[in-house]
């Protein structure tokens, strides 16, 4: 039997580390991002996911021995060579030592440039024969963006590129950064954008498609690198606002217009490149269908406003090179549209549950707590790989009522004004879907009808969008068992979903975490694979 370990790691390796192991066949049987394991939000700082790789082998039940292949999901040597520097490590030796590698069998050492594994990661997800890829992020080696044509059976062939003067990830991290979300506030800049969505748009013209080119503010020397980069788009943004930061703090952000359209804009400069950028895509390639990758492909507004056919994995940004670096080793023989539930399963309870009532895991009582206004969290099965709860790893809540937002904002120390999304196993009519598989992984934003707006104000964001969650049956039989027994008594069949974690935190991995958490932030119960707790017996129970 071929084992092959892919990884996230090395001296490019500055957030999001982890490692996926396969079989000889290109099946996946253990994925995990390093921070489920650090308990820190994004790992920052860990180069070498050693925690990553004991997990995967311990949960395949694999030896260190038995790998053949380790791929990493940088070209080391090539970085090094265009720096100027020697590489870091002394030796493969040493490199593999640093990820809990101790001998007497040493695997190989492969290198994969990064935007390759990207590439990799997202075609070989997709189900599809052949694709055009766009990979778009902050920096691969030297690039920012590229484009491959994938053809099942046949090599990643690359057919464009652009340096890191044309990274609308750095442009987007200066914003966030700007706004006082932190430079991994992507997110909650896509969400603040949309409170600008009433006024004009206005191109800043930082980053601007012409007919065959792309044209960046900062002019085209592709030897800027990114500390450089970050400063000067650091000063477009004051630049463009006049001020060095918002008037408001992060929790008050909404109410800060120009904060609000600063988001706006760079949200509009992103889905204007985006799209030129799909366009070129297709056109370069002949072909039609296409899959992005790249941490840019979590920005569900852009995806949304693709025409299919189009696919985006669940872990599009860095997490997910380890899969594409592994697969590029070793594709899958047997394609097929890639489930995201790769992790750890809960694990068994805590043995202290003093005050906690224990039930058998039951349809019925779940229902009920959520008719009553009840925040449940969800911790079964093996856990979901990538940024977005997909009810293995949820808290879930019913969104017929306007207050439960501000309630779920509050448990989880959000700002007021963030979104939260649905999850539903039905075609309900209450929301435009989006194209392609994006509602598989909560990666696409839909838009509500005027009755779903009014029938389910906790998921509607501010410009009458939301961000769906399509469950197949398969996925998770319990909360799609819940859904139909909402529906069965007059409650649509629909959910808000949102991930199980505290701020600054990654999604729980194990039921001890799920505890703790849902204890810590105050939700009323957790259903497990193997009980259904309720965290405030006296609140909770059935009278």
């Amino acid at each position: 039997m071929t084992f092959i370990l892919g990884v996230h790691a090395g001296t490019g390796t500055y957030h999001d580390p982890s490692a996926c192991l396969i079989d000889g066949d290109g099946t996946v049987l253990a994925f995990v991002e390093e921070e489920r394991l650090t308990r820190t939000r994004h790992a920052h700082g860990v180069r070498m996911p050693a925690l990553s790789v004991r997990w995967c082998l311990d949960l395949a039940a694999v030896t260190a021995e038995e790998i053949d292949v380790v791929a990493v999901g940088w070209d080391e040597p090539r970085m090094s060579s265009h720096a100027g520097q020697p590489w870091r490590f002394d030796s493969p030796r040493e490199f593999l030592t640093a990820l809990g590698f101790r001998g007497p069998r040493w695997p190989d050492l492969h290198f994969v440039p990064h935007h390759r594994a990207h590439a990799a990661s997202a075609f070989h997800a997709s189900g599809y024969d052949r694709a055009a890829v766009l990979v778009l992020d902050g920096n691969g080696e030297d690039e920012c963006t590229s484009i491959y044509r994938a053809q099942r059976g046949g090599p990643l062939v690359r057919v464009a590129s652009w340096p890191q003067v044309y990274s609308v990830g750095h442009m987007y991290e200066a914003v966030s950064a700007w706004l006082g979300l932190g430079r991994h506030g992507a997110g909650r800049t896509m969400g603040l954008a949309a409170y600008d969505a009433g006024n004009v748009p206005i191109d800043p013209g930082w980053l601007v498609p012409d007919t065959d080119r792309l044209i960046s503010v900062l002019g085209g020397d592709p030897d800027q690198d990114y500390d450089m980069l970050k400063s000067r788009w650091h000063e477009q943004v004051i630049a463009f606002t006049g001020v060095d930061r918002p008037k408001q703090p992060p929790q008050s952000l909404d109410t800060d217009p120009v904060a609000v359209h600063v988001a706006g804009v760079a949200q509009l400069t992103v889905e204007n490149v985006v799209r030129w950028l799909a366009a070129r895509a297709r056109f370069l390639t002949g072909i039609d269908e296409l899959c992005i990758a790249g941490g840019v492909g979590l920005n569900c507004a852009t995806n949304s406003r693709l025409p299919g056919p189009l696919y985006v994995p669940p872990v599009p940004h860095d997490g997910g090179v380890a899969l594409g670096a592994a697969w590029s080793l070793a594709a899958p023989t047997n394609p097929a549209v890639f489930s995201a539930y790769t992790g750890s399963h809960p694990g068994t309870l805590p043995a202290d549950l003093a005050g906690v009532l224990v039930c058998d895991v039951d349809v019925d009582r779940v229902a009920d707590l959520l008719l009553d206004g009840r925040i449940v969290g969800v911790c079964r099965g093996r856990s979901e790989v990538g940024p977005r709860a997909l009810c293995h790893r949820s808290f879930l809540a019913s969104p017929v009522s306007a207050q439960m937002k501000q309630t779920m904002n509050m448990l989880k120390r959000r700002e007021r004004w963030r979104p939260f999304g649905p999850v539903t196993n039905a075609d309900l009519g209450t929301w435009w879907s989006p194209v392609g598989q994006l509602d598989r992984y909560m990666l696409g934003a839909a838009r509500l009808t005027d009755q779903g707006a009014s029938t389910l104000p906790a998921i509607a964001h501010i410009d009458g969008t939301t961000r769906p969650q399509r469950l197949h049956d398969a996925d998770e039989p319990f909360v799609a068992a819940v859904l139909d027994e909402l529906a069965r008594r007059g409650h649509p069949p629909v959910l808000l979903n949102t991930s199980f974690n505290g701020p600054g935190e990654p999604l729980v991995d194990t039921a001890a975490e799920a505890f703790d958490c849902a204890r810590r932030l105050g939700a009323d119960a957790i259903v497990t694979d193997s009980a259904l707790l309720l965290l405030d017996p006296a609140r909770t129970s059935r009278r």
